[in-house]
């Protein structure tokens, strides 16, 4: 598997390697990364003088936010709402090739395509270069203000998460940088999904409805959560398998998970305390177990309640949609003691926020 920040500008990249230690296995794996950036700087530096004045010059229309925590549903919402042809996404296109997302368009993909995986990893979700893809992808392509630099560089867990996430507007001077940059990615966004409104999802998101409901004051927000147990059991199987082709440092596993089970509870109180900003008319809260078991339903409580528009015109493309699905193979996973211990001490306000059962070791969660 290629870096997921495999398009990430040199500049960015040789702040990044000054600022943060690499370990001496992973040197010929920087030195590899900072090749390729090399190779991609007269592109990059062509986008920018053909297309600047256009980026500077779109506007970003209201966007729907799909909010909620890695593991929770939020792709396969993001895949029903990209079956809309009222909406944009950040596509994986763009999300891989960022800073060269415009002036590539027409030969990037033909180039690439043979070489992105047919599946995803942790969940085997497919994959084509036009499916859409969360923004935090195309920020860690572009900027150095991506919390998902994490998967370089572990060791700087959680400061580098942090500093963009739960405690994105602390520091005036980062959240100016951070905006730019995320404007940015909406912008190249708008233009290659000929100015259609976006339909956004990136678990981050989560933690940032404040800062995102000032810059957007239109936007609408679905925030999707899922059985706390299921939620990380399902993130120690992805970082387990993604992780180990990304990092720059050495991994140990036992501290990521210990950061997972903080940063859930971190990013989910900052939803709780801030998703109260929001009206009724721009936030609906769902569980994905009821998207799972009544899809059409669901996805027309949350056309209705957010006014995005006629339902019942797109409904046939969401039953296609639904029926390509056909019997999806979800991962299926043991549930230890040590899962369901840590879950419990460390994710218990989680089951009363959200309305999921507790339960002990040996029982299954439902």
């Amino acid at each position: 598997m290629s870096a997921i920040s495999q398009f990430v500008p040199r500049p960015v990249l040789r702040r990044l390697l000054a600022r943060y230690s690499v370990t001496e296995r992973a040197r010929k794996r920087a030195r590899s990364r900072l090749r390729f950036s090399t190779l991609l700087e007269p592109f990059r530096w062509a986008e920018n003088l053909r297309w600047n004045r256009r980026i500077r010059e779109t506007d970003v229309k209201a966007p729907v936010f799909l909010l909620g925590f890695g593991r929770s549903g939020t792709t396969h919402l993001h895949y029903l709402f990209w079956q809309d042809p009222r909406f944009g996404v950040v596509s994986n296109y763009q999300a891989s090739m960022q800073p060269v997302a415009l002036i590539g368009k027409g030969w990037l993909p033909r180039l690439f395509a043979g070489s992105l995986p047919s599946k995803r990893p942790m969940d085997n979700v497919a994959i084509t270069l036009d499916a859409p893809q969360e923004e935090e992808i195309a920020m860690v392509n572009s900027s150095e203000h991506a919390p998902l630099h994490f998967m370089a560089f572990p060791k700087e867990l959680p400061e580098i998460y942090d500093r963009y996430v739960c405690q994105l507007g602390n520091d005036l001077a980062v959240l100016d940088a951070w905006k730019h940059d995320y404007l940015r990615v909406l912008k190249k966004a708008t233009i290659l999904s000929g100015g259609r409104r976006l339909a956004l999802k990136t678990p981050t998101n989560t933690g940032r409805v404040r800062v995102l409901a000032e810059m957007f004051p239109d936007a609408k927000f679905v925030n999707i959560v899922r059985n706390p147990y299921r939620v990380y059991r399902s993130m120690r199987n992805m970082y387990r398998k993604i992780l180990p082709q990304q990092t720059l440092q050495e991994l140990d596993g036992d501290e990521v998970d210990q950061w997972t089970l903080d940063a859930y509870s971190s990013l989910m109180n900052k939803y709780l305390d801030e998703h109260k900003i929001l009206g009724d008319d721009r936030l609906i809260e769902i569980r994905y177990e009821d998207l799972d078991e009544r899809p059409l339903e669901e996805l027309e409580k949350i056309y209705g309640t957010l006014e995005l528009g006629d339902f019942e015109s797109v409904r046939p493309k969401f039953e296609a949609y639904l029926t390509a699905l056909g019997d999806f193979e979800k991962n299926e996973f043991d549930f230890p003691a040590e899962i369901v211990e840590a879950v419990n001490k460390n994710w218990a306000f989680a089951f009363d926020a959200f309305g999921y059962e507790r339960v002990e070791p040996g029982e299954l969660p439902r």
